[in-house]
């Protein structure tokens, strides 16, 4: 299970869309409050276009508490930080949330069916004085 929290950071930093879209069901319902979406095709079209031009990103997750709710089914509760820079990596944003997911076993393993996130901080961040690393 704690896979798949982690497949989701490790496909947004790689970039890897393939590896990403597994973590969530094909009719998954993810709500950041500002955006929704409601297949996991759609949300991973919707992170890959606003990823794919960022410059470097690093996705942690952490914190993870799981509930059964029966054989099949999960709840987990994941702290998450994230830091997102420009294009150029000079500047950014660090963003803070908890994530409320709903996972469920598929064929593939387990699966997010419903993640809700919840934004604690947003801020901006620069000049990175490691942008030419």
């Amino acid at each position: 299970m704690l896979d798949t929290i982690y497949r989701y950071a490790t496909g947004i930093d790689v970039r890897d869309w393939k590896r990403f879209r597994t973590v969530f069901t094909d009719d998954a319902h993810v709500d950041f409050g500002f955006m929704q979406r409601e297949t996991g095709d759609d949300f991973t079209d919707f992170m890959q276009e606003a990823h794919d031009p960022a410059g470097r990103t690093l996705h942690r997750m952490s914190n993870t508490t799981i509930t059964r709710l029966g054989a099949d089914e999960l709840e987990a509760r994941t702290y998450g930080d994230a830091v997102v820079l420009q294009a150029d990596n000079t500047s950014g944003t660090i963003a803070n949330a908890w994530y409320d997911d709903t996972l469920v076993r598929t064929r593939d393993g387990f699966q997010i069916s419903r993640r809700v996130v919840h934004m604690i901080s947003m801020r901006n961040v620069g000049p990175n004085l490691v942008a030419e690393m």
